[in-house]
């Protein structure tokens, strides 16, 4: 294979990616307030939220009752950041950087 060749295939998978998001928003732009769109747009984040959790939780590997505690400190400040201010991203960043910050430079392993 050439670098043409290669150079074409990434174009054509760049442009079918593109495409294929930008879809969605040509397709339903008639239909913004269509009481469906507007209860999945407001239901999607937090199942979202709750499938992300079960799913960290679900692989988490706790081998002490250290790691344990840490792993509770860091959920309970996830769901009371987020029930607090409600941003999911800050949420997210505190509790990842509670465990990591616990992990790395605690010690807990």
């Amino acid at each position: 294979m050439d670098n043409q060749y290669l150079l074409g295939i990434f174009v054509v998978m760049g442009v079918a990616t593109f495409m294929t998001r930008l879809l969605p928003f040509v397709a339903l732009t008639q239909s913004q307030s269509h009481p469906l769109l507007v209860r999945v747009g407001r239901v999607l984040p937090p199942m979202i939220m709750v499938v992300l959790v079960c799913f960290g939780l679900s692989s988490l590997q706790i081998e002490s009752l250290d790691r344990l505690g840490l792993s509770v400190i860091a959920l309970t400040a996830v769901m009371t950041l987020q029930l607090g201010i409600g941003n999911p991203l800050v949420s997210i960043l505190v509790g990842t950087g509670l465990y990591t910050f616990g992990i790395q430079w605690l010690g807990i392993s």
